[in-house]
């Protein structure tokens, strides 16, 4: 490979890293740690974000905007959501200079979040399968985000067995993150939805059974009922359905053309091309799909109004203060709010809506409607093999094991938190990929328990948000800053602990909160009325 001269041999401290380029217009991360030298791609493999505005903790390198992990001595990657690891080069001092050698074209990652398609670190995805031949069929029911970061997982962690993937939609594994953002913008097609290339699951053995859904499962036989086909015998299974969005049964005229959900693929291509030619949005719910679409939708040409039960958006998960700053966000850039508003009919003319009508008796035209009133774990198939909860979701112990050979993840497993902070389902992407990683692990028998810290982000109008922890109560939100202004810090407490952090322009600081919490060293309540330096913390 060609050799690039990119600094002074003294350009960096102990502990400092920093991105660097050549006359050649290469750029690379150069970090300095016990003495010598390490060279990386600049920018995360998942959306491109710079990481020289990341961190290093411990042994690893965590990205800045959505936290994906890679070890600083070789690149490997830890935590998604990036998919593939980091590419690193070979890196020597001589005459005072800093050199690196890089291959003809390094790998290039995203310019900026959301806007642009993913792209894939060539020749740092999981290698094809070299182990030995292994007569055990490992069967994954779901898709999405936990499903397919586990069939990559059991192929890196050496499996060379049988891997089916068992999916309900017509499509190999999506990016479900963009439908209401960049994809429904219109700043993404559908090329930019896939998670890997089209040869990545022939390459590496892994079945996909596309338009294909379980039906039932039989734990005594080890035998999972798929529509249309015969029965797939399994040695060990993964349960990674997802959900499936609510609708309004109850509702006169629910079922009106141009009353649509925003889950799928196919959903997100529905609703765009009815938005193309609609002046008037209504949108039912101010979950964060409905608040993301109504940031994709609205403009000059196409009003959006957002009917909500509760008095500010995400009040519920963030506190009214930063669901008020989101609902005045949207309202500047022309969002219409009902809220407090309860919707009693959807009104239309030859079988299309029209028109929503409220309690209060007003009536908000509407050309297309969109439904954002929540989901609900699509576990209906186990239903007489499990006693779900209320609510369809799956109980699971730390391993992830829900019955012998059976393992679930993602937005269906009722999981412990760590800390002792009791069973919840989280509907984050994040954690279903990191759900996947451990189920697939176990799957193999290595007996790892779950761990991580629940992290998600939301992206609206050029504003990005990012949340650490779980939080269904608190006593107490302890706020650094101005969320007016879009740069805060929110601390949640909780019986006397900080157990979530909301914030926006504290990437450093939220990087630091979420490995605070993993390792439960987060100081107290007390102490975080005071502004702390939350890096010595870490330290």
């Amino acid at each position: 490979m060609p050799e690039f001269d990119f600094a002074p041999a003294d350009a960096l401290q102990e502990g400092e890293m920093r991105t660097f380029t050549a006359t050649s217009g290469a750029a690379v991360l150069l970090l300095r740690r016990q003495g010598q030298y390490l060279a990386l791609a600049p920018n995360c493999p998942h959306y491109g974000a710079p990481l020289e505005k990341g961190r290093i903790v411990g042994d690893q390198l965590i990205c800045p905007w959505h936290h994906a992990c890679f070890r600083v001595t070789d690149g490997h990657l830890c935590q998604p959501p990036a998919l593939d690891n980091l590419p690193s080069y070979p890196v020597r001092v001589a005459d005072g200079r800093v050199w690196v050698q890089l291959p003809a074209r390094p790998a290039a990652a995203t310019d900026s979040p959301d806007t642009t398609p993913t792209a894939l670190v060539q020749g740092a995805e999981p290698a094809p399968n070299a182990a030995a031949p292994d007569a055990r069929t490992f069967a994954i029911v779901g898709g999405g985000a936990a499903g397919q970061f586990a069939a990559q997982t059991l192929r890196t962690e050496g499996f060379g067995g049988r891997i089916v993937l068992v999916t309900a939609e017509a499509a190999a594994p999506y990016d479900r993150t963009k439908l209401s953002k960049a994809y429904l913008a219109g700043k993404a097609d559908n090329k930019a939805l896939p998670l890997r290339k089209e040869d990545f699951y022939e390459q590496h053995r892994i079945e996909v059974l596309a338009d294909t859904r379980a039906t039932g499962l039989s734990l005594r036989t080890r035998q999972l009922k798929l529509s249309g086909r015969g029965p797939l015998h399994y040695d060990a299974l993964l349960l990674a359905p997802g959900c499936t969005p609510n609708t309004l049964p109850k509702l006169p005229g629910h079922d009106l053309a141009g009353v649509l959900p925003l889950r799928s693929a196919q959903d997100a291509e529905q609703l765009r091309q009815a938005v193309a030619k609609a002046q008037r949005v209504v949108i039912i719910g101010s979950s964060f799909i409905g608040m993301e679409a109504a940031a994709s939708l609205v403009g000059e040409e196409r009003q959006v109004t957002v009917v909500a039960q509760e008095a500010e958006p995400f009040a519920r998960i963030l506190g009214p203060k930063i669901g008020r700053m989101f609902r005045n966000l949207h309202r500047r850039h022309g969002v219409r709010f009902r809220a407090e508003a309860e919707v009693v009919s959807l009104e239309g003319e030859n079988g299309h809506v029209t028109a929503v009508r409220l309690a209060s008796g007003q009536r908000l035209p509407a050309d297309v409607v969109l439904l954002a009133v929540g989901v609900r774990p699509a576990t209906e198939f186990l239903a007489e093999t499990f006693d779900l909860e209320k609510d369809g979701g799956l109980r699971v112990d730390a391993h992830l094991c829900a019955a012998e050979h059976v393992y679930a993840a993602g937005d269906v497993a009722l999981f412990p938190l760590p800390g002792g902070l009791g069973q919840h389902r989280i509907e984050h992407w994040r954690v279903a990929q990191q759900h996947g990683a451990v189920a697939a692990r176990n799957m193999l028998g290595q007996q790892v328990a779950f761990r991580e810290i629940p992290f998600f982000w939301t992206q609206q109008f050029g504003k990005s948000l990012r949340y650490a922890g779980h939080a269904t109560v608190w006593d107490e939100i302890i706020f650094h800053g101005d969320v007016r202004r879009h740069k805060f810090l929110a601390l949640y407490a909780y019986q006397n602990k900080l157990v979530a952090a909301a914030a926006m322009q504290h990437d450093d600081d939220m990087i630091c909160i979420e490995e605070l919490l993993r390792t439960g060293r987060m100081p107290t309540p007390t102490a975080a009325r005071r502004k702390l330096n939350w890096s010595k913390l870490l330290a």
